[in-house]
């Protein structure tokens, strides 16, 4: 994905978890994100934000500090266990109610094997929580109500569509190592300079978030696009 030029921008910098690459992310990043390099649904990711020798790692609602890097790494490199991870740039995430989101945006196949974005929905973390997957407690909630304190009318919707235009486009990038796919899950992640990231591209979404909105037509036309076949 990272090759092809329309989506390289919305990319935060992501690296292989070495110990050499996690600690010069630390002194590029104030924060970063160590990641299971196959999404887990939110388990086993880790917030480290370097706090000038020391560096504070959050797992769910658990904090710790360390007085080094080298103390740090070695409870890391234990705690993983030989489980191949990544180390992400830290994305100040927008919030709501004091509580972070994110969006998922859902890019599906129509008839004719053109992909179309057919939902997105936000995902706001549990109270006290670093991620915002649904399974991991994160609550589901229309983008529109997401974005209202910063964006209302005309700017609201041009903002939407530019989301659903990064998804696409994410989608279309990797959909060239993945042909025979007929759905993408493009999960994003807006700053607080409104700029928004691509954090992980899923290759089997599951849909049952948007099956957790109030407004099910979203569901219903998701759920219509993947009977499609080839």
């Amino acid at each position: 994905m990272r090759n092809s030029s329309g989506i390289r921008s919305f990319l935060p910098e992501t690296r292989l978890a070495t110990k050499s690459n996690l600690q010069a992310m630390l002194m590029l990043y104030k924060s970063v994100y160590l990641k299971p390099d196959e999404g887990t649904g939110g388990h086993g990711i880790m917030k480290i934000t370097r706090n000038g020798s020391r560096y504070i790692v959050r797992r769910g609602t658990v904090s710790q500090t360390y007085a080094s890097y080298d103390r740090l790494y070695g409870s890391l490199h234990r705690l993983v266990s030989g489980r191949k991870y990544v180390v992400q740039k830290g994305i100040d995430l927008l919030r709501h109610r004091r509580r972070p989101f994110d969006i998922r945006v859902m890019v599906q196949k129509n008839r004719a094997n053109e992909l179309v974005v057919t939902g997105m929905v936000g995902r706001l973390a549990k109270a006290g929580k670093i991620v915002t997957n649904y399974h991991s407690g994160g609550k589901p909630l229309p983008v529109g109500t997401l974005l209202h304190s910063r964006l209302r009318g005309e700017k609201k919707r041009r903002y939407m569509n530019k989301i659903a235009f990064v998804g696409r486009k994410a989608s279309l990038a990797l959909g060239q190592a993945y042909r025979g796919n007929r759905a993408f899950g493009v999960d994003i992640a807006i700053d607080s300079h409104m700029k928004p990231w691509v954090l992980e591209v899923n290759t089997r979404p599951d849909m049952t978030i948007f099956r957790a909105l109030r407004n099910k037509a979203m569901y219903k036309r998701i759920l219509k696009y993947s009977k499609f076949k080839k």
